[in-house]
């Protein structure tokens, strides 16, 4: 059976523990690593998405990445690299990897290869965070500076000219939405599930504010106040609950409330804010009572004593971990808010808290498995001969059965070879991408809103007959009850004249008998 487990860094403490949730007993655990908060990044096997294969830290003292493997707890690669990261992220699908820099610079490497892809100017001030989108089509990049970049991976991956190349930064690109709404330092961002044309981002940031925004779009959607600065925030799986972090509690704000449809006097569900309204949570509303402030109490989680740095959630939703400076880790409940266990083994601030299934290597009585394989991270970008060559040699490698078939294919290069190029689903979203976007910025905006206009025109007609259906039942059925009516009625004078008649004949016959 599969169950999950929590993994807890510390940027003091130099052991990350593996522990149980549901229990809190410690199952592992990797040594001499102190990464900063956003300095982690779980990092998925290639074949399966779901399985953790490594784990990577950047170190807070040195220009090092450290690669943890389930083999043992010891470092089992160290990356020395260009400059000091202070964020990494990797790509759902295990693929890449993302550093940033606190002067605003990002690597973006390939995990297979080792080939440093990009080095590109992202912000002006230290990055905090970074983060793929589900489908891996987008990075995303938050930072100091009070804005939030979207970049497209498919344009970060792209070979680029020889002069470029030669510079060593490879240019900088055009990001796909710059968001500067904040006016304060931004300090965590989650993505939720969904494709790029379909799914919404959270923004976090000192300003006390969550920002929801719509990532096909770019447009936001709702702001949500809080009473103080927020440091991390995290949807439920189902994307209906908003958990976010301010000092030493987490407030909770539902995304979907419940009203009544005044034209079928029905309970209906509608969705909270949008069109970029301001929604409050936690704080007291002028003109309110303190007790007529909806959910002022319940929407609250309490018990650290420190102020919270990070925010888990279990796959089913129905638990919520977090990770705070007081050295603690709590799983709470979500239904009843209350704290079910505390994880204490940690002597140091918590910086980060992640929860996964379980490694198959951590199951007791489990084969031995071959460690995900790396390759030293370059410091300098490749040139396209180095990165034709190692593309080839890597997929010749991680084929098993038919190594001899393409053996041959190595010395004539990838050219030659049957294998399906690793550039095909790059150039797959590039090719979306220009389909969605045109020469006119206004036109895929204008080709949202003709599109939403036919389907309300369509709404409108399935509502007139649904309506002039509506009505012909109800017709029908007022016709029927009136002439059922009608019937009885009739039936109960026909049988008061009988009994009149009855009497009648009674009294005729009394009067003979007389």
């Amino acid at each position: 059976m599969a169950t999950e487990v929590a993994l807890t860094a510390s940027n003091t403490d130099n052991t990350i523990y593996v522990w149980d949730i549901r229990s809190g007993s410690s199952l592992f655990s990797f040594k001499q690593s102190m990464s900063p908060k956003g300095g982690l990044a779980l990092v998925p096997k290639p074949s399966s998405g779901f399985q953790i294969g490594s784990i990577v830290t950047a170190q807070t003292d040195r220009a090092i990445l450290n690669v943890y493997q389930w083999q043992r707890d010891q470092v089992f690669h160290k990356m020395t690299i260009a400059e000091k990261m202070i964020s990494v992220a990797a790509s759902n699908q295990g693929q890449y990897l993302a550093a940033a820099t606190t002067s605003g610079k990002v690597y973006l490497w390939h995990i297979a290869t080792g080939h440093l892809l990009r080095v590109f100017e992202a912000h002006y001030r230290r990055i905090t965070k970074l983060a793929f989108s589900a489908d891996d089509s987008t990075l995303f990049t938050a930072s100091e500076d009070a804005a939030v970049n979207v970049w497209l991976v498919a344009h970060l991956v792209q070979p680029m000219n020889a002069d470029d190349t030669m510079s060593g930064t490879g240019g900088r690109p055009a990001p796909l939405y710059s968001w500067s709404d904040h006016t304060l330092p931004v300090t965590d961002v989650f993505v939720g599930s969904g494709t790029l044309s379909g799914a919404r981002v959270c923004t976090a940031s000192q300003d006390h504010t969550v920002k929801l925004w719509d990532l096909a779009t770019g447009q936001l959607l709702t702001t949500f106040l809080f009473p103080a600065a927020v440091s991390s925030v995290v949807m439920d799986p189902a994307e209906t609950m908003l958990f976010a972090a301010c000092d030493d509690k987490v407030y909770t704000m539902h995304l979907y409330r419940r009203r009544e449809d005044q034209t079928y006097k029905m309970p209906a569900v509608e969705s909270v804010g949008g069109m970029g309204r301001v929604e409050t949570v936690g704080i007291q509303e002028v003109g309110k009572k303190k007790d007529e402030t909806e959910h002022e109490r319940s929407v609250v989680f309490a018990g650290h004593t420190g102020a919270i740095n990070s925010l888990a959630m279990s796959f089913d939703g129905t638990l919520l971990i977090s990770g705070a400076e007081d050295g603690n880790c709590i799983v709470w409940d979500v239904q009843s808010r209350q704290p079910l266990r505390k994880f204490e083994s940690h002597k140091g601030p918590i910086s980060h808290v992640s929860c996964f299934l379980k490694p198959l290597e951590l199951y007791s009585g489990a084969t031995a498995t071959t460690p995900m394989p790396w390759k030293q991270l370059k410091r300098a970008m490749a040139t396209v001969e180095e990165e034709h060559r190692d593309a080839s040699l890597q997929l010749i490698q991680n084929t098993s059965l038919d190594l001899a078939a393409h053996q041959q294919l190595v010395e004539n290069g990838p050219l030659y070879s049957s294998v399906p190029a690793e550039s095909q689903p790059v150039n797959k979203v590039t090719n979306a991408i220009r389909d969605m976007k045109t020469d006119d910025s206004n036109t895929g905006l204008q080709n949202q809103v003709n599109a939403l206009q036919a389907e309300l025109v369509r709404l409108h007609e399935h509502h007139t007959k649904s309506k002039a259906l509506h009505n012909e039942m109800y017709t029908i059925l007022v016709d029927k009850f009136m002439e059922d009516r009608r019937n009885k009625k009739r039936k109960l004078e026909e049988d008061e004249d009988e009994d009149e008649d009855e009497e009648e004949e009674e009294a005729e016959d009394d009067e003979e008998e007389e």
